[in-house]
């Protein structure tokens, strides 16, 4: 690969991010996982724990902060809880946490994504309402072996991860890099 190639970006992402408590929780979790020997990819990559809102192939990433910080202005803080583990049915192996889909959940998401389709902005269809699978990626590319002792380690080890969302931030990707990012309305 040359380094040209690294430089380009593979696009734009909006991300709900954890609150600090749910976060370390988080990152405890996937630690388990490398201890049974899980090699690292995500963890590698400075990946903040976050379920992405929407992912837009490159694009100007100055319009989806603009929309992201008039959107984070409308949107209340609120619950979650990541309650299951799942894997999708692909070669890379993606494991996640997997959350409760609240009507909160729901909510934020489809609004956002109104906003995004009246902007004009294209965006990942694996992100449309009734299609999107929110989930919090836990690590991907990782053997079928280690996905099988992942799975074990979840069954042994995993409680609820109960929390709450607090920001919404945008990021470019592969490699990692934070634009921007907005906190929540705080409640009354």
């Amino acid at each position: 690969m040359n380094n040209n190639h690294q430089s380009i970006s593979e696009g734009v992402a909006v991300e709900l991010y954890l609150d600090a408590a749910a976060e370390e929780q988080v990152l405890k979790f996937r630690e388990l996982i490398y201890r049974e020997g899980v090699q690292p990819v995500q963890g590698l990559m400075d990946d903040k724990p976050h379920i992405s809102l929407a992912v837009f192939p490159i694009t100007d990433p100055a319009a989806v902060i603009d929309l992201t910080r008039e959107f984070a202005l409308t949107v209340p803080r609120f619950s979650f809880r990541l309650g299951a583990v799942g894997t999708f049915p692909t070669q890379d192996n993606v494991l996640f946490l997997s959350p409760v889909p609240s009507v909160p959940l729901l909510q934020v998401h489809a609004a956002f994504l109104t906003r995004v389709k009246d902007a004009g902005i294209n965006c990942s269809p694996y992100y449309f309402p009734g299609v999107w699978v929110p989930h919090l990626t836990l690590e991907f590319e990782i053997s079928n072996d280690e996905l099988c002792r992942s799975m074990k380690v979840f069954k042994e080890s995993f409680t609820p991860i109960d929390g709450e969302f607090t920001q919404l931030g945008v990021v470019q990707f592969r490699p990692i890099q934070y634009l921007d990012q907005f906190d929540l309305q705080k409640g009354n």
